[in-house]
């Protein structure tokens, strides 16, 4: 090897121990302040999975057909799906009751299943069994309907 490539090899070690030397300098230097801010971490939402709901979808007032229905419980705190997950047949059996309770067809004349009055009906039951400070929302992540 030259010793024109060894310098140069040598010049961009240097280079590279040093910008690392910047980096953690820099690092450093701003977790004091951050430290000193007193800055709270928010604590990051668990799911729970709530899979294959039976929906009735009817027409007029005649029933037509099923469609299954997938959706995730949006809990404040992750640590409680464990919790969440134990009471989950009690959800189920409320969600399915709400679910067939009411017509989910649009109620403004178009033609279509309304997902937010699905997602809002769930929540509500959500929040009856769980509570209000644990359930933030219901998420409706597969809507498909039934074979006949």
């Amino acid at each position: 090897m030259s010793t024109k490539k060894i310098m140069i090899f040598s010049f961009g070690f240097i280079f590279l121990l040093l910008a690392m030397g910047a980096g953690v300098w820099f690092v450093l230097n701003d977790f004091e302040k951050i430290a000193e801010e007193g800055i709270t971490f928010k604590k990051i939402p668990g799911y729970v999975a709530v899979n294959g709901l039976s929906v009735p979808v009817a027409k007029g007032r005649k029933f037509t057909h099923y469609m299954y229905l997938d959706a995730k419980i949006e809990l404040t705190d992750r640590n409680m799906a464990e919790s969440v997950f134990a009471r989950l047949p009690f959800f189920r059996d409320e969600a399915l009751r709400e679910l067939h309770r009411k017509a989910i067809d649009r109620e403004d004349g178009v033609p279509g299943i309304d997902i937010r009055a699905i997602k809002e009906r769930l929540r509500a039951r959500a929040i009856e069994v769980y509570g209000e400070k644990l359930v933030t929302q219901v998420l409706v992540t597969k809507l498909l309907q039934a074979a006949n």
